[in-house]
């Protein structure tokens, strides 16, 4: 099978080709920077005559960071439209697939290594408890994203959301405070303003700006020329700067709290799976503040004690997003053999 799968993201696209119908199996895998593009059409283009890849293949699956509807993906965070007719035309196949990314993430859950996860929360019933009911994927990079996994028969199914795009409620006084100051430049305030890349920066600017927090000079220097999520970050992990430090504690307040919020629209669940290029990269702050995040995942007035029975599991392997598309393109070539 002659596969070309791939992670369209906000920032990076991914590719991956695969041909298993040979004796020595062969996988090429390539990382595009997507600013430097105008569409996906020509990171694919680029990417075949990289490795010289001939036409026509089996199939392929794009997972993509935003909605598809009938067929036509148009990205949130990036000016690319993409067409599951345009993908097939130009890869000679009637096969061709788009997907949301975390509907990616999920059709990758079921066959994850335990070596994959790292646990942020514990489960409060049986630790090793398989997916009986279903599960929900939260992905936080570029954007916040979530999709639901739902077990039927002796398969999965997995349904998209944008669960990004719902209203910021804050549940302390800060946030409300924050909210307030957020309302005075955008009419609506979605989480995926707060718990994304941008988000970062903006919660630096609310605790600089708004609550007057000394800002260093020669941080306020740098993120003129980096990227200020990654430069807020380096330093919060570092505890050497307060500013930053109180940035990211309340991106993970935040995040707990929402994380919650979107476990209970999927409710019942047997599992929450975190992915995306921020938790991981925080991933010391998250174990440090795991008691934390329990609390305010599970602060939820009469579901209090049904989230306390949820794990929150932070999907550590970076390919799971390819590896989701993928496994979507096989199955549903299989069924349509």
């Amino acid at each position: 099978m002659r596969i070309l799968a791939g992670d369209i993201g906000g920032t990076n696209t991914r590719l991956v080709f695969l041909d298993d119908d040979v004796a020595a199996p062969i996988r090429y895998e390539k990382t595009f920077a997507s600013a430097d593009y105008d569409g996906v059409v020509e990171v694919i283009e680029a990417f075949l005559s990289y490795y010289d890849i001939k036409r026509p293949l089996d199939t392929a699956c794009l997972a993509v960071a935003g909605p598809v509807i009938s067929g036509v993906a148009s990205l949130t965070n990036l000016p690319w439209k993409i067409t599951e007719k345009a993908l097939g035309d130009l890869l000679q196949t009637t096969h061709a697939y788009l997907i949301n990314d975390l509907v990616a993430a999920g059709f990758a859950i079921p066959s994850l290594d335990e070596s994959a996860l790292v646990s942020i929360k514990e489960a409060g019933g049986d630790p090793h408890s398989q997916i009986t009911t279903g599960a929900v994927v939260i992905g936080v990079g570029t954007g916040l994203g979530a999709a639901h996994l739902v077990r039927l028969d002796d398969h999965y199914r997995v349904f998209s959301s944008e669960a990004g795009h719902a209203a910021f409620a804050p549940s302390n006084e800060m946030q409300c405070r924050l909210l307030n100051w957020m309302q005075r430049q955008h009419a609506h305030i979605s989480v995926e303003l707060l718990l994304s890349g941008r988000g970062i920066y903006t919660l630096y600017q609310f605790f600089r700006g708004d609550v007057g927090l000394p800002e260093s000079p020669s941080i306020a220097e740098a993120l003129q020329a980096g990227d200020p999520a990654q430069l807020i970050s380096a330093h919060a992990l570092a505890a050497d700067d307060p500013l930053c430090e109180q940035t990211l504690s309340c991106f993970i307040d935040i995040y707990a709290a929402v994380i919650g919020d979107i476990a209970l629209h999927y409710y019942p669940l047997d599992a929450v799976y975190l992915v995306g290029g921020i938790p991981a990269k925080i991933l010391p702050l998250l174990i440090l503040k795991k008691p934390l995040i329990a609390e305010l995942f599970c602060n939820k007035g009469l579901m209090h004690e049904n989230l306390k029975q949820l794990p929150i599991k932070l999907i550590v392997d970076d390919s799971v997003g390819l590896n989701g598309a993928i496994a979507y393109a096989r199955q549903h070539l299989s069924a349509a053999s």
